[in-house]
């Protein structure tokens, strides 16, 4: 093993412990919230989402530029490809099962997903892969034009700055904020996004098939709970990426949890992940 590899699991390490530091500080200075914490496997992880309430929690009051400000800082660099957020060729990938208007996948965001964007994503490690899963919008019809219209700014190479601002400014999920209107106002928060084409292309009938195809496959892997999350890739870097999890799931080890854990194993790329519109 060479020393240059050594060198960069030593700094994955610090990175790790860093994360968990950064963490342990956000407890102490925001609102406590309720936490899902699902343990990380050998081969697989699905993570019920952690952490802490942010931008003003469910009550509407969010401060629209401090979102696109942390939301640009956070993807800045990164390339986007449809659904991915991260290199193609990055050896390990990530898969995030989310529901837009899910309010821990919002904890979990918010608190916890920066740190690994910026420990594993931006250098090329990981790529994370958004796919669709029902678990708190309500009305059907709702839950497949939020996810449509994210899957139409990924056609701008733009998904992961819709999905991240619209789960920042998410209301609560027992009304109906999801509207036509919602959904322009975070395209329109999307530096770049022409908002013509995106009109355009949320009437795109393939991304509704899209996302009954990614329900179909988390239900077909056991997936009930948001956000989870299944790994995959090679197994040495893997190791390492997975103690980084586990570092952030022992962070937050103290907090409780009210959600069902939600397991699955994924040891290489099932077909059933090859989603021919999220390229």
């Amino acid at each position: 093993m060479s020393r240059s590899y050594d060198a960069r699991r030593k700094a994955k390490r610090q990175q790790a412990r860093a994360a968990r530091e950064d963490a342990t500080d956000a407890r102490r200075w925001h609102p406590p919230g309720a936490v899902a914490v699902i343990p990380v496997l050998a081969i697989a992880v699905v993570l019920a989402a952690v952490g802490i309430l942010g931008f003003g929690g469910s009550s509407g009051a969010v401060d629209k530029k401090e979102v696109q400000r942390r939301v640009s800082k956070l993807l800045a660099g990164i390339p986007q490809q449809g659904a991915t957020l991260g290199s193609p060729k990055a050896p390990i990938t990530l898969w995030m099962f989310a529901d837009l208007e899910c309010s821990t996948v919002k904890r979990f965001v918010t608190a916890y997903l920066p740190s690994i964007i910026n420990a594993w994503v931006r250098d090329g490690t990981v790529k994370l892969e958004y796919r669709s899963l029902k678990t708190d919008t309500s009305d059907e019809r709702t839950f497949f034009r939020q996810e449509v219209a994210a899957l139409a700014a990924g056609r701008q190479k733009k998904m992961w700055d819709f999905v991240l601002t619209f789960v920042h400014e998410q209301d609560d999920e027992r009304v109906n904020f999801a509207t036509d209107e919602f959904l322009a106002d975070i395209a329109s928060q999307v530096p770049g996004l022409e908002r013509a084409r995106w009109r355009v292309d949320s009437e795109e009938r393939l991304f509704e098939k899209q996302v009954a195809y990614e329900l179909h496959a988390g239900q077909q892997k056991g997936l009930r709970s948001t956000p989870s999350f299944l790994v995959a890739g090679s197994p040495a870097i893997r190791e390492d990426f997975e103690t980084s999890l586990n570092g952030l799931v022992s962070a937050l080890a103290e907090e409780a949890s009210s959600d069902v854990p939600t397991l699955g194993v994924l040891g290489a790329r099932p077909r059933s992940m090859e989603l021919e519109g999220a390229r």
